[in-house]
């Protein structure tokens, strides 16, 4: 029998305030081996994991990153749709 988990990563929209910040804490929630600290590696590694992502403070998110949010926002999307075992929640 194989046992499988889902991780739960939260993302507080308040604390980012650049890409560089966004890419901090994937890094140090996520822990992957390797990550690019770029939306190509965020892709990858969404794609081949079970993961419940909230996003918290959408707003703020939004505000802070501009463009880069909604660029974040795709990626997360597109991920999903690629990955049955991935969950986005904005709040």
């Amino acid at each position: 029998m194989k046992i499988s988990y889902i991780r739960r990563i939260d993302i507080d929209g308040e604390e980012i305030k650049s890409a560089n910040d966004f890419h901090d804490a994937i890094s140090e929630i996520t822990s992957i081996d390797g990550y690019g600290r770029n939306l190509d590696a965020l892709y990858d590694a969404l794609t081949s994991s079970a993961d419940l992502i909230v996003i918290h403070h959408t707003d703020l998110l939004k505000k802070n990153l501009g463009a880069y949010a909604e660029k974040i926002f795709e990626v997360l999307g597109d991920a999903s749709k690629a990955n049955d075992a991935l969950t986005v929640i904005y709040m």
